[in-house]
């Protein structure tokens, strides 16, 4: 029996991106243009397999320098330059540019004193003594693009993922970063990704946030489904799984275009037979055990009003401030738009084209609708 395809605990290969042409064209359009991006996503939303691919486009179509830094559960100053100063070593370690990194590293550029704690809060622009070393470190990886453009005339892509998650570390890092952005136009094309599409809302619409208008807007939305339909069809017909492509549009109704579950459940189906009658519900179900663990999870940290609003969803009513969602839930109408909304922000729901409610996540749909 050939292999199964179909890769859901990871992100996919860049190869292997899942349509996102139109926003991987618009992506490297502005990167050549050095325009800066923000771009927002769910968790397991294809955001980085979409930033891989990026990546690389723009080096084969502009040999642009890719420098991706995750940022994801960043703790301390040290650790963001160690993430950064690496990122570069990466994106450099390619043809005649390996030896800009040595360069680099030899005249003490990326010398990042790693073991000094971290800043408790740059708002005032004044480092406490003992992170002093720590700043004037990030602030020489921030520079980076400077001296590789300098060595190279070549333009660097710098894109940081789960954006966001770097002012768990410190309060004004954004104003560090716009101090070294705004001089970098030449040599720098910024790309901030991140999955709390609120909070990047706030971080760049915010006129009282140094990044206020620094970055346009760009958001991933559900995978088309003929697209979707098309790749999973694709990968079962090259591994002669013939008798399961017309379960493919039931399977991707199901997945409503989120790119991860569409995954789980193109992987719990491959792993049926051909000849089950019942094959599409036993890999729902397959999916839905797989997926279980962390559905529980969320449920178990919400409070008693969000999970009300997400029963009143669940059951079918997605004008949540609705009579019939209000009922659904016993709240108040303002109550109600007010945990809508914080739900929103955490990125359980979302408005869908025609302006409805909807799961971000439909599994959470399908296990509140068994299992509560």
């Amino acid at each position: 029996m050939a292999a199964n395809p179909f890769t859901f605990d990871r992100p996919l290969p860049a190869d292997e991106l899942v349509d996102r042409v139109a926003e991987l064209e618009q992506l490297l359009a502005m990167a050549a243009a050095g325009q800066s991006v923000r771009l927002a996503a769910p968790r397991r939303y294809g955001k980085t397999t979409l930033i891989n691919a990026l990546a690389e486009a723009a080096w084969q179509a502009h040999e642009m320098v890719p420098t991706v830094v995750d940022l994801s559960g960043v703790t301390t100053l040290d650790d963001v330059v160690l993430r950064i100063t690496r990122a570069y070593e990466r994106g450099l370690d390619r043809g005649r540019t390996r030896s800009v990194w040595r360069s680099l590293r030899r005249r003490g550029t990326t010398s990042a004193q790693v073991g000094v704690p971290g800043v408790a809060s740059l708002g005032a622009g004044v480092a406490a003594p003992a992170a002093s070393s720590s700043l004037a470190a990030l602030h020489d990886a921030l520079e980076l693009p400077v001296r590789v453009h300098e060595r190279t005339g070549q333009r660097c892509l710098v894109v940081l993922d789960e954006f966001q998650d770097l002012f768990t570390v410190a309060d004004g890092l954004d104003g560090v970063l716009r101090s070294h952005l705004q001089h970098q136009s030449a040599s720098a094309s910024y790309v901030f990704a991140g999955s709390q599409p609120s909070m990047m809302r706030a971080l760049f619409g915010d006129r009282r946030r140094p990044l206020f208008e620094q970055a346009r807007a760009l958001t991933l939305e559900p995978l088309p489904a003929a697209d979707l339909a098309d790749f999973v069809e694709a990968r079962l017909a090259a591994a002669g799984r013939d008798g399961l492509l017309e379960l493919v549009d039931g399977l991707v109704e199901v997945s409503a275009g989120h790119p991860q579950r569409a995954m789980l459940l193109a992987h719990m189906l491959f792993e049926q037979a051909d000849d089950d009658p019942d094959a599409l519900p036993h890999a729902v179900a397959a999916a839905l055990r797989e997926a279980g663990d962390g559905l529980e999870q969320t449920w178990r940290f919400l409070g008693d009003g969000k999970r009300r609003v997400l029963g009143a969803l669940a059951a079918g009513h997605p004008e949540l401030t609705g009579k019939a969602a209000l009922a659904h839930t016993g709240h108040a109408k303002g109550t109600q738009a007010g945990i809508r909304d914080a739900l929103a922000a955490d990125t359980l729901i979302t408005r869908d084209a025609a302006g409805a409610w909807r799961f971000v996540d439909p599994f959470l749909a399908l296990w509140l609708r068994q299992e509560r």
